[in-house]
């Protein structure tokens, strides 16, 4: 997830200065800012100790989903009024999600929403597993996908208003980029959600609006293939030929928009 990369990034510059400043009354002190009473003040890391566990858990999240929860369970215990607890959270439920673990992807996804209700990473991402995990033949599916849209226009309502994350040390190119992959993302669980309920046109129409808001190839193929499903072969060619064309689409996804190409191609001729 691109936009979760870059986060980690800059929150790493970030804690990485704040760990390297020192309090005169305290060797273990790192306070992201010191007001004038000479206490911490403002989002940080409030120890030096604190900040190493947060790189830690950056660091972790290059080696492996397993070592990023380890890292994640460590900073939230050992420190559980951090100003990174959502955030751990919120990446100990990405890396579940890594795992295909998607129930305790949805339960840390959860908790994060709990530490900070205006996480619009952790409705983002509860949306977009719910309505994924979601089949037409569960009898509770009109609870579930309910409960999906409303974590994805809770984020969507959140990005509306959303200002550039304290936690972070983001341009403003930066920022516009990591907002519109979560609009992205969250119209992306909306359209999963129509899908499952059979509602293809509606599907595509929200596809559509994640596409504008960041051209991910990936959810092109969603709306090419969702598209295919209804038979509509020469509409799913297009989001095929959109990808194909794309200079910075990965190899993968050029192979498998190509794959669906020639199947779409194959498939109206009969």
């Amino acid at each position: 997830m691109k936009r979760f990369a870059l986060l980690a990034l800059c929150l790493f510059v970030a804690t990485a200065a704040f760990a390297q400043k020192k309090d005169k009354n305290s060797k273990d002190a790192a306070p992201a800012a010191v007001g004038k009473a000479g206490k911490p003040s403002g989002p940080g890391p409030k120890t030096k100790a604190e900040a190493a566990a947060v790189n830690d858990l950056l660091k972790a999240r290059s080696e492996s989903p397993d070592a990023t929860i380890a890292a994640a369970d460590n900073l939230v215990t050992k420190f559980p009024m951090s100003d990174f607890k959502s955030f751990a959270l919120y990446t100990e439920a990405n890396a579940y999600q890594q795992k295909n673990d998607l129930p305790k992807s949805q339960v840390y996804g959860e908790q994060a929403l709990a530490a900070d209700p205006k996480s619009y990473d952790a409705d983002v991402l509860l949306a977009n597993v719910i309505a994924t995990t979601t089949k037409d033949s569960d009898f509770d599916m009109a609870d579930k996908l309910k409960q999906a849209d409303k974590y994805a226009h809770d984020a969507l309502d959140l990005l509306a208003t959303a200002e550039k994350p304290e936690l972070f040390v983001l341009t403003d190119e930066a920022w516009g980029k990591v907002k519109n992959e979560a609009i992205s993302q969250a119209w992306q669980a909306l359209g999963t959600s129509a899908l499952v309920r059979k509602k293809t046109d509606e599907a595509v129409a929200d596809y559509q609006k994640g596409i504008e808001a960041n051209p991910d190839p990936f959810l092109m193929i969603r709306a090419g293939r969702a598209l295919m499903a209804a038979r509509k072969f020469d509409d799913a060619v297009v989001y095929d030929d959109k990808v194909i064309a794309m200079a910075d689409a990965p190899a993968q996804a050029k192979t498998i928009a190509a794959s669906d190409k020639a199947r779409a191609l194959a498939a109206k001729g009969h």
